[in-house]
């Protein structure tokens, strides 16, 4: 019975691993264009959606930690990869990753919390602004069935991208005397 038992979990790992891309950039060194890595970094994101679909968030979580740790910055330049990260880490519950992803965009906190599942009719996610922090509140059969082009993420993409414009330059009128003074 145990040979069996170890037969399965066997064949339930080779098949996971077949989910798995071989690694992050399958053909060998980091993709060298930008539009290159975008669409590596958009497979693999894809990759993790399906395997949390398929019931394996710990290997989702992990294509996705591999995914954002190492390529952020073209994350957080392009709007569609910033949708596609916070749709793959959410399917996948990487919550504290997305968590750091937000911080790394935005500079702000995020923290989610998942209600009980029997809380009645599905609720639709709920946004607690705090001075430091950013909390959602979301209900996971809500969360089950999160598509990529939903306007809960539509919005929350935009609001993550919205760049505010850099104060202007402005000229000092009068000159500054710039020497050391002795103490």
């Amino acid at each position: 019975m145990w040979r069996l038992i170890r037969a399965g979990a066997k064949a339930m790992a080779e098949q996971r691993h077949d989910m798995l891309p071989p690694a992050l950039w399958p053909n060998g060194p980091r993709p060298s264009s930008e539009d290159a890595m975008a669409g590596a970094v958009q497979a693999a994101l894809t990759t993790a959606v399906a395997l949390a679909r398929a019931g394996d968030c710990r290997s989702a979580r992990q294509v996705c930690a591999a995914v954002v740790l190492d390529a952020q910055p073209i994350i957080a330049a392009r709007k569609e990869l910033v949708a596609v990260a916070l749709h793959a880490l959410l399917i996948a519950e990487g919550f504290k990753l997305l968590s750091g992803l937000v911080m790394a965009v935005t500079g702000r906190s995020v923290r989610v919390i998942l209600l009980p599942e029997d809380a009645g009719p599905i609720a639709p996610p709920l946004v607690r602004e705090e001075p430091w922090r950013t909390t959602y509140v979301l209900d996971p059969r809500w969360l089950a069935r999160l598509a990529p082009d939903d306007i809960f993420l539509r919005h929350w993409c935009d609001v993550l991208t919205a760049r505010e414009p850099d104060p202007p330059v402005v000229a000092e009128s009068e000159p500054v005397l710039r020497h050391l003074e002795p103490v």
